[in-house]
């Protein structure tokens, strides 16, 4: 008796690691759209962040989450740059799990070199968006890096699964988290404590000599 030949598919995450590639610029801003939209629902329900990310979302909405996604998009295509020039270009194939160090390699650099050339050189009063990235830099301390590193990483594993997608189904994915993302924006937020209402003093009165009556 004969036995078929089996066939097993095996998972693999795609190829992001050319520089060169435009297509795949497209797909990182899309896995870029969809890890913010995370990220944004953690921040509005969950409290991810602190005050001063949704004082962020509440200023800024849509025009801070393009903002960020252009910086994930920038920051791994210096990645892909980087692994490009300093793997691939050495007869080395496909590697995820390096591609993603270079990625958060870029990342950290970029945070550090942001927090100590623009976030401490600016003074407060000058630019509203780098006082609100200021207070959350001082409320999470080491902890925004953390947050950071995992925001890139979903993006860059997102990019990965979604480059293998068919580009009608990239376009209808991002057009609905675009379309859903000022719901998700306009999410009632942890909102600070308003300030205490000073008390007028009262004037103290005095008898003809000064003495308190």
């Amino acid at each position: 008796m004969e036995g078929g030949a089996q066939t097993t598919s095996k998972f693999e995450l795609g190829d992001i690691g050319d520089y060169r590639s435009a297509d795949d610029i497209f797909v990182i801003f899309g896995a870029s759209i969809f890890s913010l939209s995370l990220i944004t629902i953690a921040a509005r329900i969950g409290g991810l962040g602190g005050v001063p990310l949704n004082t962020y979302f509440d200023m800024f909405g849509l025009e801070g989450i393009l903002s960020n996604a252009m910086l994930l998009v920038i920051l791994i295509q210096i990645a892909r740059y980087l692994y490009s020039t300093l793997y691939t270009s050495y007869g080395k194939g496909w590697s995820p799990f390096v591609f993603l160090c270079f990625v958060l390699i870029a990342q950290v650099l970029h945070d550090v070199l942001f927090y100590y050339g623009v976030i401490k050189v600016v003074p407060p009063g000058v630019n509203e968006m780098i006082d609100v990235l200021r207070a959350y830099a001082n409320l999470n301390n080491l902890n925004a890096i953390g947050g950071h590193a995992i925001l890139i990483l979903i993006t860059a594993l997102s990019a990965m699964i979604m480059c293998d997608m068919s580009v009608v189904t990239r376009i209808l994915g991002g057009a609905v988290f675009l379309y859903i993302f000022p719901f998700i924006l306009s999410i009632v937020s942890k909102k600070p404590a308003p300030p205490p209402v000073a008390t007028p003093k009262k004037e103290q009165m005095t008898d003809y000599r000064g003495f308190p009556i």
